[in-house]
């Protein structure tokens, strides 16, 4: 249920008889800290016997002549009369918002704003805006509110706040020390924090900060603000020097000891910042600024103590989805899975980071083997982040456990609701039909996905690599061939053509060619390299080959370029150093069938050496 709208109290200059009668207490506005005395003049408010869920006073009476108690003044302000149209304007909002109709409420009190100029009107406006995060229509009411009141210091916080929200920092800074001058606590270090983030605007707004920093030289709030600033510069020794005499002056503002842990951690004195964090949260168990940038800092040194700190925070805030997740997460990273996943309910319990904790629900699942759990967790995580990864993941799991249909049914959603990705959707489904040995469905499926995306480069290249899982050569060579007359200098297709006339020992040349091309293009990428050993070692240059393959070797230790040197080294009778490759791939890959399959097809070969001393 939505929070009800805040109490009203008055703010509109007296009006006529008629018009006290229709709007009672309509156009009072809430107080956001303290609820002033009835100024000079002004109707007091009318006592009502409800108040509605909405917090809007409901209109009953009219109110008695006792009610209305004016102050007496020397000389009364005129009183101003609204128009009746602005009049019946007004009551539609309030009782709108009696009825939770806030949009209605905002609007007519918006536009009634820009046209009476009323501060009261405007005042209103912008804390209806404000409570409905309207930002445009807040921006401009508090404005309108700043400008109208000039001298009251609510307007002019108001004011900052709007304009730092909308990035507006040089007019924020105006209202600011307005707000000071008239004793506000002017949001000095809000206004520093939406700055820090860009170093032009730093540099250029910084000279503000420290006229107004030295104009309230006893503002711990500007002082501070300045600090940020000047930290945003990387001038952490002047930041630290502002920081420490803030804390002299006013010992009970936290904020200071919190940016001097920051400092000190910008400083590379981690070891102080923590032990000042130590003494904080001795000193204050309830703050829970302080414990969370202690827990922060201790993720990286101590885990566990870490998790200790977080398990207090959620211990004290136990409806912060914020923290709720982090420790979930340094759960998850110490895999303590069983203490991860009732934090993770929680979360969706709570309506917080529902996409994260199914994406981690989905990890625990699947780390204990339970793949249609884990599926229906991942195919729940909500575009972001961990979108794609859990696609990826859900759709593999169906598909390596036979539920082909389902991840089809999954895969045509996702290209019904992202049509700008379908392309992508069908060459991740269709290389999934390809991995586990689903090759006709995958060629059904890039059949439509052509028709649809008709000449997709990727789409032909999957096709390609389909035919040639399937045998069929020379439809793996046209669908490269097509691909190479568009993009001849394309390193990945000359490479995986000049690869595959390996297999034809009348082509060896040719593939040279095609490899040899690749590898200008990109000398260093080492499934190239690998190619060229391999080729070298079809012509019978194993000393070449041995060079190039373990180059590549070196490079990505992949267990196919582990069964190609381990191969070369065991014809040349290096059998002792081959086994020694082969091993090495097996740890990298243990389940590796090309090492295996290599090993089993030489163990009867004779070295190059043998053949050479037998001839």
């Amino acid at each position: 249920m939505r929070p009800a709208l805040p109490a009203l109290r008055s703010r509109v200059r007296p009006l006529k008889t008629t018009a006290i009668l229709l709007l009672g207490g309509l156009l009072a506005s809430s107080c956001v800290q303290q609820q002033p005395e009835i100024e000079t003049g002004e109707a007091a408010p009318i006592a009502l016997p409800s108040e509605s869920p909405s917090g809007i006073k409901a209109v009953e009476t009219a109110p008695t002549t006792a009610q209305i108690v004016p102050e007496p003044v020397e000389e009364p302000t005129p009183a101003r009369a609204f128009p009746v149209e602005t009049l019946y304007t007004l009551l539609v909002a309030e009782v709108a918002g009696n009825r939770e109709q806030f949009e209605v409420a905002l609007a007519n009190y918006y536009h009634q704003a820009q046209s009476t100029r009323d501060a009261g009107v405007a005042a209103r406006a912008t804390r209806i805006a404000r409570f409905l995060n309207a930002r445009r229509a807040a921006l401009r009411s508090a404005q309108l509110w700043a400008e109208l009141e000039p001298d009251e210091a609510e307007a002019q916080l108001t004011a900052t706040a709007e304009l730092t929200l909308a990035g507006e920092l040089d007019q924020a800074l105006v209202h600011a020390e307005k707000a000071l001058a008239l004793g506000g606590d002017a949001p000095l270090q809000s206004l520093a924090a939406t700055a820090v983030s860009n170093p032009d605007l730093v540099k250029r707004i910084t000279p503000e900060f420290r006229r107004l920093a030295e104009k309230h030289r006893d503002n711990g709030e500007a002082a501070l603000a300045l600090a940020m600033m000047l930290r945003a510069a990387e001038d952490y020794a002047g930041a630290l020097a502002i920081v420490r005499r803030v804390e002299e002056q006013h010992p009970t503002i936290l904020d200071a000891p919190l940016l001097r842990s920051h400092l000190l951690v910008d400083m590379e004195r981690e070891d102080e910042a923590v032990a000042l964090l130590e003494r904080l949260v001795g000193s204050y168990p309830r703050e829970t600024r302080i414990r969370l940038q202690y827990a922060r800092l201790l993720v990286n040194r101590d885990l566990e103590q870490a998790q200790e700190q977080f398990t207090t925070l959620v211990e004290q805030r136990p409806a912060d989805g914020n923290l709720i997740l982090s420790l979930a997460l340094i759960r998850m990273e110490s895999e303590d899975f069983v203490a991860a996943e009732p934090l993770l309910q929680r979360l969706l319990e709570l309506e917080q980071h529902e996409s994260a904790a199914h994406f981690y629900l989905g990890t625990i699942a699947q780390q204990a083997r339970d793949p249609l759990r884990a599926a229906a967790h991942y195919r729940k995580v909500a575009p972001g982040s961990d979108y794609m990864e859990a696609i990826t993941r859900g759709t593999e799991l169906l598909t390596a456990v036979g539920k082909t249909g389902e991840s089809e049914q999954w895969f045509s959603e996702l290209r019904q609701r992202h049509p700008d990705q379908s392309e992508q959707f069908f060459v991740i489904e269709a290389n999934l039909l390809r991995k586990y040995d689903h090759p006709g469905e995958a060629l059904k499926l890039l059949d439509l996905a052509l028709i649809k995306h008709p000449g997709s480069g990727r789409l032909i290249y999957v096709q390609s690599l389909i035919h040639e899982q399937l045998g069929n050569s020379a439809a793996f060579e046209q669908g490269v061939r097509q691909l190479l007359a568009r993009d001849p200098d394309n390193a990945t297709l000359l490479n995986a053509l000049g690869y595959k006339l390996l297999d034809d020992d009348s082509r060896l040349q040719e593939a040279l060619e095609l490899i040899t091309r690749a590898l200008e293009l990109k000398p260093d990428d080492p499934a190239i390299i690998d190619s060229m050993g391999w080729v070298q070692y079809r012509l019978g240059n194993h000393a070449e080959a041995v060079r190039y393959l373990e180059q590549a070797l070196e490079k990505l230790p992949d267990h196919e370029i582990a069964a190609h040197l381990g191969e070369v080294l065991w014809m040349q009778g290096n059998r002792e150093r081959a086994m020694q490759v082969w091993q090495q791939g097996l740890e990298t890959t243990p389940d590796s069938a090309i090492i295996p399959a290599a090993m089993e097809r030489l163990k009867d070969k004779k070295p190059l050496e043998q053949h050479v001393s037998d001839h």
